[in-house]
């Protein structure tokens, strides 16, 4: 019965409305012109393609160019030939409609993640400049921000150096016990080469940690290697080469930028000519909001780099004193969201692009929480404005207006809710439960306004489909 109940549902409000705009016979217009015309201006009227086309392309620029995604996986990891290259480009591409289809359903999340970015590699920015004064190197927002993308590796059983980077054989390598932590793994000076070595602590078989190489390092362990030596000097990278592996074309960005400003003129001539605006259009101005939020916060980071920079080389395998020591496991923002784990693997693996560090920071955690209560507000309130527009029937403006004020009521709620229950002991035991009703109903409210914003498409007034002059301005469409 469920079912046939699913069906029932997915052909009375989409494929039907569908079936009739195909089948539909087009509108007789005028094509008469003028013997020698100078100029002709666009039609006066847009058809629905018209809407759809223009709104799906500003919606791709505000969710596929904003990507900022972090160091992918090599593809010297993956097998040899053809059959290897295209798997390892299906996989880029998989991860960056991944992230697309997440922007889309839900820029919030998305707009969290960019601040935790930003927090994260303001904070070791200050260890970062602390070493780098002393090493005479630069380091900028930009390097923090390279750096825990795992932009930075270890490469491990090389029999030669390979770039002039650290190259550390085991016979260079002196281990001292210093109180209380692991082993510490210092390069022996030259004159002390021919000295024997002490080995390195055995582990029992089960206890080795197995990496992935190369070794993808994040900015924090990148200064536990620096504090403890084994790093001697932090890499001396320019910000100019940053930029220059970096993805981020201007053009393109012009360009993106250019079809949300004129989707946001539309709107606004459409509101000053009162005309009729569709709800898929209110939606584009939604995301073209959320989306100059991302570009605000993700100013700094780099985008799309592909390649890595070995800062370590080992003769053999990479000591398990090593692994010891910046040992770090990752936490991940979709475990906290959904309970997805799927993404655990060996340490050193290409950073997850949703990886948190394992420690709790009381700061970070309240600007997260804020920016997606914050992203959660301005696109369920942008929804709002549809209030008084057209619906098939009344039930479904109903259900609209519910869904657009919980949207951006929701946050709001849920920080008031934490109040009360640190008043109430009684509260407290029922937290979990309270937050996951929250959260049911959140997610109920978007797919109700993801629904009606397409099925209005097949049900809007004539005034409508009048265009305005911005037609006349190049755009996707």
């Amino acid at each position: 019965m469920a079912s046939v109940a699913s069906l029932f549902i997915a052909y009375y409000f989409l494929i039907s409305p569908l079936f009739a705009v195909i089948t539909a016979e087009p509108a007789a217009e005028a094509t008469t012109l003028p013997a020698h015309a100078i100029f002709v201006p666009s039609h006066s009227s847009r058809g629905t393609l018209d809407i759809i086309w223009s709104s799906i392309f500003t919606i791709i620029a505000c969710t596929w160019t904003i990507q900022h995604l972090n160091i992918p996986e090599q593809r010297s990891a993956c097998a040899p030939g053809r059959g290897g290259s295209l798997k390892w480009y299906a996989r880029k591409f998989c991860t960056s409609a991944k992230w697309m289809v997440i922007t889309t359903i839900a820029p919030e999340i998305v707009i969290g993640m960019s601040c935790y970015d930003l927090l994260s590699a303001k904070k070791i920015l200050r260890d970062f400049r602390k070493f780098a004064l002393e090493d005479d190197v630069l380091w900028t927002l930009t390097h923090s921000y390279y750096a825990n993308m795992g932009g930075f590796v270890i490469q491990s059983r090389i029999q030669e150096p390979l770039q002039p980077t650290p190259y550390i054989s085991l016979g260079e390598l002196s281990f001292a016990a210093h109180s209380g932590t692991a082993s510490r793994i210092e390069p022996q000076h030259r004159s002390q080469r021919n000295r024997p070595a002490i080995p390195p602590i055995r582990t029992r078989e089960r206890d080795q940690i197995s990496y992935y190489d190369p070794y993808h390092l994040t900015g924090r362990q990148i200064l536990q290697l620096r504090k403890d030596r084994i790093l001697p000097r932090l890499p001396d990278i320019s910000e100019t080469e940053l930029a220059d592996r970096s993805k981020s074309d201007a053009f393109v960005k012009a360009i993106a930028i250019f079809q949300i400003l004129w989707a946001t003129i539309q709107i606004i001539v459409r509101t000053a000519k009162k005309l009729v605006i569709s709800q898929l259009e209110l939606a584009v101005i939604a995301f073209a909001t959320c989306a100059i939020i991302m570009y605000v916060l993700y100013w700094s980071k780099p985008k799309n780099v592909g390649s890595i920079t070995t800062i370590l080389q080992f003769e053999g395998a990479i000591p398990q004193n090593v692994l010891t020591l910046i040992n770090c496991p990752q936490t991940y923002m979709g475990y906290f969201l959904i309970g997805d784990d799927t993404g655990k693997s060996r340490h050193g693996s290409p950073i997850r692009n949703d990886a948190t560090e394992n420690y709790y920071d009381a700061d970070a955690g309240f600007w997260v929480i804020q920016a997606m209560i914050l992203g959660a507000t301005v696109f369920g309130g942008i929804h709002v404005g549809a209030w008084n527009f057209h619906f098939p029937t009344s039930v479904e403006l109903v259900l609209w207006r519910v869904a657009s004020v919980y949207s951006a009521a929701c946050g709001p709620i849920i920080l008031l809710m934490g109040v009360l229950l640190a008043l109430s002991e009684d509260l407290e035991r029922h937290r979990l439960f309270l937050v996951q009703i929250l959260v049911f109903m959140y997610i109920t409210a978007r797919l109700v306004l993801l629904v009606e914003t397409f099925r209005t498409l097949f049900f809007l007034p004539p005034l409508a489909f009048v265009s305005t002059w911005t037609a006349n301005i190049p755009h996707f469409g």
